[in-house]
């Protein structure tokens, strides 16, 4: 999903710098559409003023922000962006760790799918401190529909609740069908 939300942000006027764990994927964007590719993730964040995550799961990205020394490349007043989705609990613990740094923290899942992201029509519930919101809102509204739904860790409670919602009526659905 990351390379069509960076699509998305490179075809609304952001600049780009672009780090994947397979760097082919990241090359891709590079190559035709326009974004620095970096060999590093300390490479691709360190003179961000946002920073904005897409990973796999809640151990990658502890393994990216604080493992390979992205936190302690970041300035004060940088925010970052995790729009992965992980649990609230490491949300909460990745933003305080954060602002022990003087950087910023929001927690933005989505949902929409790939074509979602493809059509920069993604759910994006955001969690953190408002103000912080207010400045990458209009950066999110590259990707879809950012929502600022509370503090640290409420922008995952909210994709929780919605993909529980979502199950439901699917199997409600399901029992009507019989």
């Amino acid at each position: 999903m990351g390379l069509p939300m960076a699509k998305n942000l490179l075809a609304a006027g952001h600049s780009v710098a672009a780090w994947n764990r397979t760097r082919a994927k990241a090359e891709t964007l590079g190559s035709a559409h326009g974004a620095q590719v970096c060999d590093t993730p300390v490479a691709a964040a360190g003179d961000a003023d946002v920073v904005i995550l897409m990973l796999e799961n809640g151990p990658i990205c502890e393994q990216v922000l604080f493992e390979s020394g992205v936190a302690d490349a970041l300035r004060p007043g940088a925010i970052v962006v995790d729009m992965s989705s992980i649990k609230p609990a490491e949300a909460q613990d990745h933003a305080a760790r954060l602002m022990k740094r003087g950087v910023r923290h929001i927690d933005a899942p989505v949902s929409g799918g790939t074509t979602g992201a493809e059509a920069g029509s993604l759910a994006i519930m955001a969690g953190g401190d408002a103000p912080d919101f207010e400045v990458v809102a209009p950066i999110l509204a590259a990707m879809g529909r950012p929502v600022h739904v509370g503090p640290s860790g409420a922008g995952q409670l909210a994709k929780l609740a919605n993909h529980r919602r979502r199950d439901d009526r699917r199997r409600s659905r399901s029992a009507d069908v019989g």
